[in-house]
């Protein structure tokens, strides 16, 4: 005979025993999940429930955030001879949370447990930032500039600038922040000294990648003021395995930085070497193996300087000469006035001799064949300024052809120095008469 009683509504009363050997006081929790403070939001708050004391039962743990929303935390059974449970929530909003912990549906010792969720700290080392002000250059006076910090993977934190003005002040120049959205923040400012400044960015309380920034505020960048000359950037005349050079003048055209790329015939970047002369003057040299088109980009402050890019057309390397010349006009001269230079044949095989002057004006060439081999030669250039002359054999630049003359104004008055002197050595042009005739 079988006996069915229901009491849906009956209750234990207060004091009565347990099944033999349950006590969920007997179960403990520890771990830092359950710690008053340390835990932060969207991060994984761990803990352990130990049962070995407390009987046979289930575990249960339920997380209450400070708005009253009840979600039920993953356990998991280690199966070990602690009767161990691993337990584990991820908080989603800050604040106070009470975390219950349940032994066969009761609660274990000091359970539910308060823990106190705090904002979480990103990662600062994963934020970047970049734009106009953060450039070493460019920066002026007076102008407002600005730069984007981007905290896209850093997590969660407050983005912060603090900008060090010449003086070491850090309360003068203000930083104006604004949230863009998707994790990204507008910083503006307006310095207002010349002079080197320095941008700490901080992100969850650290320094971001790259920060500080150390950006120099001057004159305008005004890359039009920037000129650029020498045989170097001739298109034509240069050749294979010879040093080719020009230099850069940047005074007066503001701060900037100063970039030089040149390109040989198959694309690629050719080495170039750079010279601080000073005053504003860079001194620059590439050695060219391969003939063919080179080009040649001259920026200052990330604009080009006006003529870049240039293209010079580099020739095969030069054999025997049979065309030498000399002479202070393929070096200097005055405006106005003749410059001249001697050009000697030094071979047979001499057909046809040629010359051009390239600057900023049209010049007048003559030339005088003194019937000994030697031609002598004169250019009137009517403007200051440098010259590529061009000296050609059998229609092709004799080597060291074009020769760079820098022609300046005449002065004032007329120059008279005291003393000019030179010397020359004749020890192994043997015996013969020396006539030295000064025009």
């Amino acid at each position: 005979m079988t006996y069915l009683s229901q009491f849906p509504k009956s209750k234990l009363k207060p004091g009565a025993p347990l099944c033999p050997g349950l006590d969920p006081k007997n179960a403990c929790a520890y771990g830092p999940g359950i710690e008053p403070v340390g835990n932060v939001v969207m991060k994984k708050a761990v803990f352990t429930v130990e049962t070995i004391s407390a009987g046979m039962g289930e575990v249960l743990v339920h997380v209450e955030d400070p708005a009253g929303h009840r979600e039920e935390a993953k356990v998991t059974a280690n199966n070990d001879t602690n009767q161990t449970y691993s337990v584990f929530y991820i908080p989603k909003v800050t604040g106070m949370h009470k975390v219950t912990v349940l032994f066969a549906g009761l609660h274990i010792n000091k359970s539910p447990y308060e823990v106190d969720v705090g904002m979480a700290q990103g990662d600062s080392s994963k934020a970047t930032a970049q734009g106009p002000g953060l450039e070493p250059s460019g920066n002026i006076p007076n102008k407002t500039t600005y730069f984007d910090v981007y905290t896209a993977g850093a997590g969660v934190g407050e983005v912060e600038v603090v900008i060090m003005d010449p003086a070491g002040q850090k309360d003068v120049v203000v930083c104006q922040i604004e949230d863009k959205g998707n994790s990204s923040y507008r910083c503006t400012y307006k310095p207002t000294l010349e002079g080197a400044h320095t941008i700490y960015i901080t992100f969850a309380g650290g320094q971001i990648s790259k920060s500080p920034f150390a950006v120099n505020i001057g004159e305008a960048c005004n890359p039009s003021l920037v000129r650029a000359k020498g045989r170097g950037l001739q298109p034509k005349g240069l050749r294979v395995k010879e040093t080719a050079d020009f230099r850069v003048f940047t005074k007066g055209a503001g701060n900037g930085e100063l970039k030089v790329t040149i390109k040989g015939p198959k694309g690629l970047e050719e080495p170039c070497k750079m010279k601080d002369v000073g005053d504003g003057v860079f001194g620059f040299e590439y050695y060219p193996t391969t003939p063919g088109t080179y080009s040649i980009t001259i920026t200052w402050g990330g604009q080009h300087i006006l003529s870049s890019p240039k293209e010079v057309q580099i020739g095969s390397e030069a054999g025997p000469q049979n065309v030498r010349a000399w002479g202070p006009g393929l070096e200097i001269g005055i405006m106005g006035k003749s410059a001249d230079f001697v050009v000697e044949a030094v071979g047979d095989n001499v057909e046809t001799l040629g010359f051009s002057v390239e600057g900023p004006s049209q010049a007048k060439i003559e030339c005088d064949d003194k019937g000994d081999g030697s031609s002598d030669v004169r250019y009137w250039p009517m403007e200051s300024g440098e010259y590529a002359v061009h000296v050609l054999c059998n229609n092709e630049d004799i080597q060291h052809s074009p020769f760079m003359a820098e022609i300046t104004a005449a002065p004032n008055k007329d120059y008279y120095p005291d003393k000019t002197e030179f010397t020359v050595d004749a020890k192994l042009g043997g015996k013969a008469p020396l006539k030295i005739l000064a025009q």
